[in-house]
């Protein structure tokens, strides 16, 4: 009788390990699935913001004075890179810059780093003086996301329109012929 007792408890211990076994290997099945489909899912997000690109950035900044570039926009149109250019009081002049799609990143960058997609619609002074600026800034993804913001004598903080204004029209009065 001992030994049928003793044997049954081996059996059933044996059992039980082949149990805690088999949970065990269920359990590390399961944290590699996750594991993978985490690593699959970081991949994913890292391949659609490497796929992001900026379609459209416009900018304009308005003084009291006569301006050759007031307005700037570079976007895509038809396959190709536009740089369009407007002065105060001026027709529109239309580029087509070899190096479009560079001038595009560099927009893309200055925009995330200075997180532009977060302006705000609209900046006003509590105190509205009677001369001054005024800007807008607008920003389209190929991924939907943009931005359309525009101020008069204030503006959002950090240095993403100054930082914009400097490429854009830099190269505006280069496109121009103006030093």
């Amino acid at each position: 009788m001992k030994i049928f007792k003793i044997t049954i408890l081996v059996l059933v211990l044996a059992m039980l390990g082949g149990t805690f076994n088999v949970e065990a290997k269920s359990k590390k099945r399961r944290n590699k699935a996750r594991k993978e489909k985490t690593v699959k899912n970081k991949k994913t997000v890292k391949a659609k913001e490497e796929r992001c690109i900026l379609d459209m950035v416009e900018y304009q900044h308005q003084g009291m004075r006569m301006q050759p570039v007031a307005e700037v926009r570079l976007e895509r149109k038809n396959g190709k890179v536009v740089f369009a250019v407007r002065g105060t009081n001026t027709e529109e002049k239309e580029f087509f810059p070899a190096d479009g799609e560079q001038l595009l990143k560099e927009a893309l960058k200055i925009i995330e780093e200075e997180k532009m997609l977060d302006y705000g619609v609209s900046y006003e002074p509590e105190i509205q003086p009677l001369d001054g600026y005024a800007w807008s800034f607008s920003a389209r993804l190929s991924d939907g996301r943009s931005v359309s913001s525009h101020g008069h004598n204030a503006g959002p903080d950090g240095k993403g329109l100054s930082r914009m204004s400097e490429l854009l029209f830099r190269r505006a009065y280069k496109l121009l012929g103006i030093d």
